[in-house]
């Protein structure tokens, strides 16, 4: 393993991907890196390059599919005991490390009086990775609360950025071929008791509407606009309960896909085809995905 000579303890090779995905699928990386460090990071991303060796980030695995397969070139997941690590910096800031789940950052944040994050309840995945695609549903967007990123860029350069330069939008930040290491966020001060009714007031209509309780990825794609969502495109398609093999469109909410243990990587994309062709004939509309496909 001469690529990553050096590194062999933060690197394995042919490492299955299905225990880090949410929908329990994916067969082997070529390469699968934890960087426990900044430098460790820049170091395997600057070997990535210079060997042209393909990378990918990856997250908590939330809204993810990843082929049966595999896939080559490195996957890489920062470590927690580098890059888990939350402070309050300020009164009103927080800075937090790309790896840390958003959940517990929702909790943290609650329970130490920062008003904001509890309209993030129930999205999954990392700080990193709902930082880079704005996670966060219609009580808010997680880039409402960003100030400032630290990212380290596929040269092996590690730098900051802070707004105006960034820009999020739905579903969307300008953040291309970048790890984002850490992120600052700013909360408002409040009562704790009061963020933990309402949390659990966003908590409780979101599990009525959603299958939080089955394996799922999250949404599968994205609203084409506010007064057309994904989920009733689906729904007055007629396709609410189809089932292809181990997966199914759930009863709950059309745009989720639920599956059982033993789903295959075919029987996701058959429904996936499947909604589009189908929505597409309908209505007209190109439905576009919100979860990452990974195959080679």
């Amino acid at each position: 393993m001469s690529l990553f000579a050096g590194l062999e303890e933060i690197v394995t090779e042919n490492q299955p991907l299905a225990d880090f995905t949410w929908f329990k699928i994916g067969g082997p990386a070529r390469y699968f890196v934890k960087p426990r460090s900044t430098d460790d990071l820049k170091t395997a991303l600057r070997r990535c390059r210079e060997n042209n060796v393909p990378w990918r980030i990856l997250g908590h695995g939330a809204n993810l599919l990843v082929d049966d397969k595999g896939v080559e070139g490195a996957v890489i997941k920062l470590d927690e005991s580098g890059f888990g690590k939350m402070e309050i910096v300020e009164e009103r800031i927080v800075r937090i490390g790309g790896a840390v789940s958003l959940a517990g950052m929702v909790l943290q944040c609650v329970r130490k009086g920062l008003s904001g994050a509890e309209t993030l309840v129930g999205i999954p995945g990392s700080v990193g990775g709902a930082v880079k695609m704005n996670a966060g549903g219609r009580f808010g967007d997680i880039g409402t609360f960003i100030t400032k990123i630290t990212v380290v860029d596929s040269s092996g350069g590690s730098f900051s950025r802070e707004k105006p330069e960034l820009n999020f939008e739905y579903r969307w930040a300008n953040i291309y071929d970048q790890i984002v290491t850490e992120a600052e966020l700013e909360f408002v001060p409040d009562d704790p008791q009061r963020m933990m009714t309402k949390m659990r007031e966003v908590w409780i209509l979101k599990k009525a509407a959603q299958p939080l309780s089955s394996r799922s990825a999250g949404c599968v794609f994205k609203n084409p606009s506010p007064d057309k969502p994904a989920g009733a495109l689906i729904d007055k398609a007629g396709l609410k309960g189809l089932t292809v093999g181990g997966a199914k469109i759930s009863e709950q909410h059309a745009n989720f896909i639920v599956v059982e243990p033993g789903v295959r990587f075919i029987d996701i994309i058959s429904i996936i085809d499947r909604i589009k062709t189908a929505v597409f004939e309908k209505f007209g509309i190109d439905l576009e995905l919100e979860i990452d496909i990974w195959e080679d």
